[in-house]
Parts: C-alpha cells; structure tokens; sequence
C-alpha cells in the first residue's frame, strides 16, 4: 500500500514494438539518400567545374555555402520547426524542398547560379536527412541508442555502395546535369516515401511509450527533476566551445570525402576504380558505424571516440603514402572505420556532456558545428589541389587537425561531470528551486 509523498511504482521498461522498428526504419532511408548525395559530390564536381570552366575550388565553394546554410537553419530554424511542425512533417516537406534544388543544378549555368542554389539547398538538406534521423531515434529509443544510432547510420552505408557503382557510368554518359537530376528523383523517394509510410514524430502519436522507458504512478506530492545544463549556461561554456570546435575540425578533415574521386585518379586509379573504392568506403562504414555504436554501450563514449579519430588518424597518413589501388583501398578501409563519429556520437556527446535539460536546443547547435567543418574543410582540400598540384599538403595539415580535435575531445568529456556538478549546485541541486519560482 502507498502513501502520499511515497516513491512511485516503476514499471518494466517499454518493449520494442514494430512501429519503432519501422521509424528506426525510415531514419535509415534518410541516411541512405544523405550518404548517396554527399558522397556523389566528388563526383559531379569535377565535370561540373570543367563545363563552367573554372577551378575545382572555385565550384566546391558551393558545398560550402550550403554547409554553412545548413548550420544557419540547425541552429535557427530546427528547433522552431521541430517544436512547430515535428520531424515527421520536416521530413515530408523538407526532402521535397531538398530534392527539388537538387534538380535544379542541373541547370547550373554559372557560378552566381550554382552558388544561390547551394543555399537554398542548405536550408533543409541536413535537417531533413542526418538531424531527423538522430531526432526521430533519440525519440523512440530510450535504451541503446548508441546502438540503434550505429544501426540506423551503418544502414546509410548501403547508399554509398549503390552510388560508387551507378553515379560514374550515369556521370560519365549525361555529364554532372544527368548526375543531379538522378540524385533529385533518390531524395524525393527516399524522404516523402518514408515520411508518409513509416515515420511518426513521437511514441505518444501513436499511443506508444520510447522503448525501454518506464512509467510511473505519480503523486501530487511527488517532483520530478530534470537534471542537466541550462542552454544559455551550455552555450557559454568552455565544454561547448572546445566540443564544437574538435566536430569542426573532424569534419573539415571529412570533407575529403567529397574529393576522393579526384585524390584517388591523381594517385594512379581509374574513374571507374574510383567509383568502386568509393563503394569499398560505404561498406566498411557499415562496419565501422556499428563498432562506434557497441563500443559507446559497451566501453563508454571516450573509448568509441578514440577509437574513431585514431582511425582517422591513420588513414590519412595512408592516403599520404598510397598509390595504386590495393593501398588505396587499405586507407579507403581505416578512413571508413572511424568515419561515422560525427553521426554516432554527436548526439550522444551532447547527452553525456549537457544531460537532458535542453537536450534538443543545445543538440541543434552542436550538428551545426558539422556543416561548418565540411564548409570550411571542403574548399580547403580543393585550394590544397589548386596551389600544390596534389593533395600531400592537405593530409599532413589532416594530421595535425585531428590530433588536436581528440585532445579537445578527451578534454570535455572529462571534464562533463564536474561541469554537470557545478550547475547544479548553482541552480540549486535539481532545478525544485527554480522550478518553484517561475511556477
């Protein structure tokens, strides 16, 4: 028998139902299309800079106007239209908008043109794809995220072995106007299709509870805290900053991956090679992006963390010394098993880091810092090309990029529980306080 002010009964956690298997589904399809289109850059980029008649540098400005436009609307427009409208409705009607910019560069006649695209693109591409698949797992799963994250993104894999082997025989016959139309008719089945059929915002849509959570029979007398930093406090903090900073240097150091068609030709391999190492890159991925996720759950972010920039590490120094293809593929292959660190755990770090107060606000922001490293990092590789004559600069600056990005890492998840501790003595212990007052 209970009494008033009494602990609530806990209930067995909530099972996995075939709903959350087909919103786990749908997350997946997301992440198909956003590793299909980011990986066709290298790609479509080359024709398109030599129909333009310009330098490869100059046409990847434009990846990164649209990252840098990306990360505008993560921080600015996600969070509002996530509270407003609900991933379901973004991934609706934001992988229309994106799919139909994609067909748009088709027509890309100039610079100005392509330029003003890319940031139309940017508005809705990564939210519509990476933040709503991290979103819609971190509603439906409660336990094992890190697990089903890895699933989900290791599942995106699948979009990059399917694009090495069709984008480059499509390139090669229609030119970059055929590449683009191809990568508009993807984005549209791949987000409309799964965001009619399978996805739903929340667990509560549908009568449903996130799996492995609890309920509990409250009493008035009962208070529930959330604990965590305030975002204004996380904002301002020095965890906040070092984390974004170490995201944007491992993802400026990713955005090779939009110039891996062109290092691997200028290191002895064929278009067509290139494509299939491409493919190898998408495949080991898969792998990579499920040891990221197990060893979050199993050994703690810090271990996955490591191991993924040490990955990182080492492949670049293997991309420095490669030629051929069978060393090619070697890097290709250590590339690919640290590779999906910025999908996995960012969501997971803010978390840990944060807790989950603010846990959506702050968690916009810190993917933004992704956009901005590949906006930063992909015209770099190609000015590396432009003023060198090869990409040996570009790996060696890599090098150093993410030895300094892990030190930050290392550096903020050690230092999150104090920082979690401090705050909440500040707020005094648990938020009842503040609660309270602005009751």
């Amino acid at each position: 028998m209970g009494c008033a002010g009494a602990l609530p009964e806990i209930s067995r956690p909530a099972r996995g139902t075939t709903r959350h298997w087909l919103v786990a589904l749908g997350a997946s399809m997301l992440m198909i299309a956003s590793q299909f289109v980011f990986l066709s850059f290298s790609l479509v980029n080359p024709p398109l800079a030599e129909s333009l008649g310009v330098g490869l540098s100059q046409v990847m400005i434009y990846n990164s106007i649209m990252a840098l436009t990306g990360a505008a609307a993560m921080t600015t427009v996600a969070p509002w239209a996530i509270r407003v409208l609900g991933p379901r409705a973004i991934v609706i009607y934001g992988g229309a908008f994106t799919a139909l910019a994609l067909f748009g560069f088709s027509f890309a006649s100039s610079l100005v043109m392509l330029y003003l695209l890319a940031a139309v693109l940017g508005i809705t591409f990564a939210i519509a794809t990476n933040m709503m698949a991290s979103v819609l797992v971190g509603n439906w799963f409660e336990t094992s995220r890190g697990t089903v994250l890895g699933a989900v993104f290791a599942i995106a894999g699948l979009g990059g072995i399917v694009m090495g082997f069709v984008m480059p025989p499509v390139v090669s016959g229609g030119g970059f106007e055929a590449g683009f139309r191809l990568l508009a008719a993807l984005m549209l089945v791949l987000t409309v299709g799964p965001g009619i059929l399978l996805i739903r915002s929340n667990p509560a849509d549908v009568g449903l509870l996130p799996r492995g959570a609890v309920t509990a029979e409250r009493t008035e007398e009962v208070q529930v805290s959330v604990p965590g930093v305030p975002r204004a406090r996380a904002f301002r903090s020095p965890q906040f900053a070092a984390l974004a900073l170490a995201i944007v240097l491992i993802t400026a150091v990713h955005a090779i991956q939009q110039h891996l068609a062109p290092l691997m030709t200028e290191r002895g391999v064929s278009l067509a090679a290139a494509g299939s190492l491409l493919s190898l890159l998408a495949l080991v991925s898969i792998v990579g992006t499920l040891t990221v996720g197990a060893l979050n759950d199993r050994a703690g972010t810090l271990a996955a963390g490591l191991f993924a920039l040490s990955c990182q590490l080492a492949s670049m120094g293997a991309f420095f010394l490669a030629s051929g293809y069978l060393p090619l593929a070697i890097a290709t292959t250590i590339f690919a098993l640290g590779a999906s660190l910025p999908l996995v755990l960012v969501p997971i770090l803010v978390m840990l880091v944060f807790g989950p107060r603010d846990y959506a606000q702050i968690l916009g922001p810190a993917m933004a810092a992704g956009p901005v490293g590949i906006a930063f990092g992909t015209p770099l590789w190609g000015l590396a090309v432009d003023r060198t004559g090869s990409y040996d600069a570009g790996l060696l600056v890599a090098i150093g990029a993410t030895a300094v990005a892990a030190a930050l890492l290392v550096w903020t998840i050690r230092t999150a529980p104090a920082l979690r501790a401090r705050v909440a003595l500040e707020l005094d212990q648990g938020y009842e306080a503040e609660a309270v007052a602005t009751a």
